[in-house]
């Protein structure tokens, strides 16, 4: 058996933290360093997985890999911190527009880094199951696409005063997820949305929201969100084809249902996005090392990231000018 692939793990919130467990759950990695601009909070995550090197740079130690996990406007800094002709994992998106994400790509091109931006829908086992039957063309030419984000737990007040753009937050992952299920670009969208709660609406903020797209072979697709789901974490879409459809739907906390004369009970929906897309997670960073073994490319291009990042870029102009924007 080959020796471990290294990764240095830079940013240690609540992303770097999940990174943290699934990397050190494989047995294709090892961490070699935790970096972070907070020294305590690198030493307490690399404390946590029994990791000896932790800094406030990457240029302490070496390493094969780097997965980031740090808020978007460093992405482009950590790329040029980063070695030579090392693969780069980031999350998304990898810039805050088009042209900052053109311009990273430029940066690790002539470096000799790979990156790969990480989408989790197209490594999560249902929705590939999903989108694998519309490729294979089992329900026909799609005509519509339905997709239900509803986040939960809510996030703070504070948090969504200070910038928790739904538009951005919330859409990026399923419009990757459908458009490359659909193998289709966006063509225009219309957003609308509202605020459920007085301090947001007075605050200009919006918590529940909805996309309406047409695509560039004329399927159309609507995306709504709410940051509150009170039930769970409530993740769904369903294709629409000419010949049937095909229904992604939600994973319960469990699969115990209850019939009685009272009716039917099942279970609470999954918690949040740590336990619905764990699968997806760990799934990620296997892919991850493939590439990082030059097994294989990362299939999340440039051009899909500069896509997601227009599109619901896109939706945020719709709202607010309330019309219609083409893409």
């Amino acid at each position: 058996m080959s020796a471990p692939l290294r990764l240095a793990i830079l940013g240690t919130g609540r992303m770097g933290r999940i990174r943290a467990q699934h990397i050190f759950a494989s047995p294709r990695f090892e961490i070699a360093c935790v970096i972070d601009v907070n020294l305590q909070a690198a030493q307490s995550l690399a404390s946590e997985f029994r990791v000896k090197n932790f800094s406030t740079t990457l240029s302490d130690f070496d390493y094969d890999g780097l997965v980031v996990s740090t808020p978007t406007f460093t992405h482009i800094s950590a790329i040029e911190d980063c070695r030579d002709s090392v693969p780069i994992f980031l999350e998304k998106p990898i810039a805050e527009d088009a042209e900052g994400i053109r311009r990273a790509f430029e940066i690790a091109g002539k470096k000799g880094n790979k990156l790969c931006c990480g989408f989790q829908r197209r490594f999560d086992d249902t929705y590939v199951a999903g989108s694998t039957k519309v490729k294979n063309g089992e329900i026909g030419k799609v005509v519509n696409c339905n997709v239900i984000f509803g986040d939960h737990p809510c996030p703070s007040i504070e948090f969504l005063k200070e910038g928790g753009d739904i538009f951005m937050d919330l859409a990026p992952h399923d419009i990757d997820y459908v458009l490359n299920t659909l193998d289709d670009k966006i063509k225009n969208v219309y957003a609308t949305g509202c605020s459920s709660d007085p301090v947001l609406k007075e605050a200009g903020v919006i918590d529940n929201a909805t996309i309406i797209c047409e695509t560039v072979k004329g399927s159309t697709v609507n995306i709504t969100m709410s940051r509150s789901a009170e039930y769970g974490y409530d993740q769904r879409c369903e294709f629409f084809g000419t010949k049937g459809s095909v229904h992604v739907g939600n994973y319960p906390k469990h699969h115990a249902v209850l019939s009685n004369s009272s009716g039917v009970t099942g279970s609470v929906l999954a918690h949040s996005f740590p336990q619905r897309f764990g699968q997806a997670f760990a799934k990620e960073m296997d892919e991850f090392a493939d590439v990082m073994e030059g097994k294989k490319e990362w299939e999340v291009t440039q051009e899909d990231c500069i896509h997601v990042q227009n599109v619901a870029g896109a939706a945020g102009i719709s709202y607010k000018e309330g019309r219609r924007v083409d893409v």
